[in-house]
């Protein structure tokens, strides 16, 4: 019966110093979107996170720093907050590459490639109202 009991408290004490502050920390950092996002421009496009991450699309894929290098999701779960994921931090008028300085660049080159050749042989929809709305939704817009 002692054994058992010590096993039971020791088993509890791990839990407590290794599972719990973890889940803490991840919790402090910022998270995937759990509903549709709105990326704001001239013809608003939505963004389902969920929807790509069960396709195995990783968040490397879109996500990446300064040097072009995929973020993991440790990396930005660890974050501060959204705003450094923004992509216009970087692509802007500011950057080198003028093909790639406005967000509707970025997206068609990104996006509609992916979409084109595809996650596990499964391809993404090509028409433009798949992704595009057809007027600006009434809610707070958010995204890239």
């Amino acid at each position: 019966m002692r054994k058992m009991m010590s096993g039971l408290l020791l088993t509890m004490g791990l839990f407590l110093t290794v599972v719990v502050p973890a889940t803490l920390v991840s919790a402090q950092g910022i998270t995937v979107p759990s509903s549709e996002i709105t990326i704001d421009g001239k013809k608003p496009a939505r963004f389902n996170h969920d929807t790509h991450l069960k396709l195995g699309v990783e968040c490397g894929q879109c996500h990446h720093d300064a040097k072009h290098q995929p973020l993991s999701e440790a990396g930005i779960t660890a974050m501060e907050s959204g705003e450094q994921l923004r992509c216009v931090n970087c692509h802007n008028q500011k950057l080198s590459n003028s093909k790639l300085q406005k967000p509707k660049q970025i997206f068609h080159a990104r996006c509609r490639g992916c979409h084109k050749e595809g996650v596990k042989g499964k391809k993404g929809p090509g028409k433009c109202s798949s992704c595009h709305l057809k007027k600006k939704p009434a809610k707070p817009i958010e995204g890239c």
